[in-house]
């Protein structure tokens, strides 16, 4: 099969699912679960095809007692890590799929978890916490070529419940690219891509997703934008269930054709060792991002959904910092780092 067969492939896999589960109407995280798990396998068969190289598989489970245990076997909760490191045309992608289920740490804020902005927090108040289920896929791809755009994608289903009954979820998720070199045509694909993708179900999500996901990648420390965006939406649970199933399967299915067509116009441009020391300085602000600014980290690490082995596989393979790092003016990085300070509107 070639790459070409493997994209083409992903969105009529991913679609099947979605039409054979609805018919089935099966419970809303079954469905969501089967979703994430099939955008898991397919998105690394094509990253494999275009990279030639593997990706390592670590497991893991967790026991009633709440103890991370790896390769053992469990009905309520799995955890898969895959990790590929100096591949061909990748220098490091880390990706998760989690399916869990278990209960919030007592004294966990439910505005972390966003339940409190349904009114249900007044509700759902105990010292002993509250069941929840979360399933979801993540890929954060660092590519060797400085001129490829280090990209991320991540879509997750939370529910919180009362017993065994939801009684709040959501959908939340969305895909962006942070560039060290900067070069609009790419910026213009990846948010057509999107945009398109949105517009089949409602005109009014690109814009509203595009703007959440400026304002969610920012650094606010640093003043700038962590890359040149893309779509962001959380707590989406307005409307019909199966709809908003949909267009999360459809913006699942369309990471793949926005960033692959980059990933091979960029990956074999010459570069020079000065270009490799200002993509370690952009994968600098990129740490600063997961660790300072990243909610849903610290929600999970809060929260036992993510393991801290997970949050270092999505990690750049080297970052840099200097204690003055302002780009020659009229550069090709001074440009960059204009484009991080102003957000614009790209189509």
């Amino acid at each position: 099969m070639t790459k070409q067969d493997l994209i083409n492939s992903e969105e009529i896999s991913m679609t099947n699912v979605l039409e054979k589960s609805v018919t089935q109407q099966p419970i809303m995280r079954e469905v969501a679960d089967k979703i994430f798990r099939q955008m898991f396998e397919n998105t690394c068969q094509v990253l494999e095809a275009v990279d030639g190289k593997k990706f390592l598989e670590q497991s893991w489970n967790r026991d009633k007692n709440g103890i991370w245990n790896i390769g053992e076997s469990s009905e309520d909760a799995v955890y898969i890590d895959r990790a590929l490191h100096n591949g061909n045309v990748f220098e490091k992608v880390g990706v998760n799929y989690v399916a869990i289920e278990g209960e919030l740490p007592p004294g966990t804020s439910f505005q972390q978890s966003g339940a409190v902005a349904t009114g249900i927090a007044d509700r759902m108040t105990s010292d002993k916490g509250s069941r929840f289920f979360a399933t979801g896929s993540s890929f954060v791809i660092h590519p060797h070529n400085p001129m490829t755009p280090t990209a991320h994608v991540n879509y997750r289903y939370f529910q919180i419940n009362n017993d065994t009954q939801p009684v709040y979820w959501w959908f939340g998720g969305g895909a962006d690219l942070t560039p060290a070199y900067f070069f609009e045509e790419d910026a213009v694909h990846f948010h057509q891509v999107h945009k398109e993708v949105c517009d089949q179900h409602d005109s009014s999500y690109y814009p509203r997703f595009k703007k959440w996901c400026d304002e969610y990648f920012h650094i606010p420390h640093r003043g700038e934008s962590r890359g040149i965006g893309g779509i962001f939406f959380d707590h989406l649970n307005q409307g019909n269930s199966q709809e908003l199933l949909s267009l999360v399967t459809h913006c699942a299915e369309a990471f793949i054709p926005a960033y692959m067509p980059i990933v091979e116009r960029r990956k074999d441009m010459t570069f020079t060792e000065e270009n490799k020391y200002w993509q370690r300085l952009v994968r600098g602000r990129y740490v600063e991002f997961i660790l300072s600014c990243d909610r849903g980290i610290r929600f999970g690490l809060a929260s036992g959904m993510v393991k801290q082995q997970s949050v270092f596989n999505c990690m750049p393979p080297a970052a840099s910092w200097e204690y003055d790092d302002q780009p020659v003016p009229g550069s090709q990085e001074a440009m960059l780092r204009e484009v991080l300070k102003n957000p614009r509107d790209w189509l």
